[in-house]
């Protein structure tokens, strides 16, 4: 008897293996697929290119200008955390910097509109330009960000957007191959930053972006 319930047992702890095996399979390469959020584009009230990842983001906001889907650009102003190294090594600030990729690739500067409160996160990022489209009267706006980070920009936006609609847009100047994630360090840590920051969020941001006083 208790041979027959060790095969048993045996039998069922191969099965289950089987189907963990299975999950993990279709469910790996889902799980980047999954992070990716691509909106079908429609002309908007504005561009607005979240802050990082310069200049593949700023690049692709510029080709959906030049595609006339919206007049104007709104870029971030993010925390400069590296503000005295920056200034020795004669840089200019994050904020500068997408401006100028703008600039080179054909922006006007009066296209461009440049967001004067500082954040230092996607969910602050996001509150303030809302806010901004709110006091613009702005209805519908493109969201330009990297690959990995659209499904995070969707999930806090249909939180905190406030009623306006955003086409979420990855940028296409990056690469992340969200079938193939996991066999690369880039791609594992890209998947985990983003599901922590997802979670995070779903907690209630509970984990700051910067230590206190830094």
């Amino acid at each position: 008897m208790t041979s027959t319930r060790s095969r048993r047992a045996l039998s069922l702890a191969l099965v289950a293996a089987a189907l963990c095996a299975v999950a993990a399979v279709i469910g790996v390469p889902a799980l980047g697929a999954w992070l990716v959020v691509a909106d079908p584009l429609a002309p908007s009230d504005a561009i607005f290119v979240l802050e990082g990842r310069t200049p593949a983001r700023e690049v692709e906001a510029a080709a959906l200008f030049h595609r006339r889907l919206a007049p104007v650009i709104g870029i971030s102003r993010a925390r400069e955390s590296d503000t005295v190294a920056r200034r020795l090594a004669r840089l200019p600030a994050a904020q500068a910097t997408a401006a100028l990729v703008l600039h080179t690739v054909g922006v006007p500067d009066g296209a461009i509109l440049r967001l004067d409160r500082e954040v230092q996160n996607t969910v602050e990022e996001i509150a303030v330009i809302t806010d901004v489209c709110r006091s613009r009267g702005y209805r519908r706006v493109i969201v330009v960000t990297s690959p990995s980070h659209t499904r995070r920009v969707r999930v806090i936006w249909n939180a905190r957007g406030g009623g306006i609609a955003a086409l979420v847009h990855p940028t296409s100047y990056e690469t992340f191959n969200a079938r193939r994630w996991w066999r690369s360090r880039h791609g594992v840590e890209e998947v985990v930053h983003e599901l922590g920051g997802i979670a995070n969020f779903r907690l209630g941001s509970i984990l700051p972006t910067f230590e206190e006083g830094r």
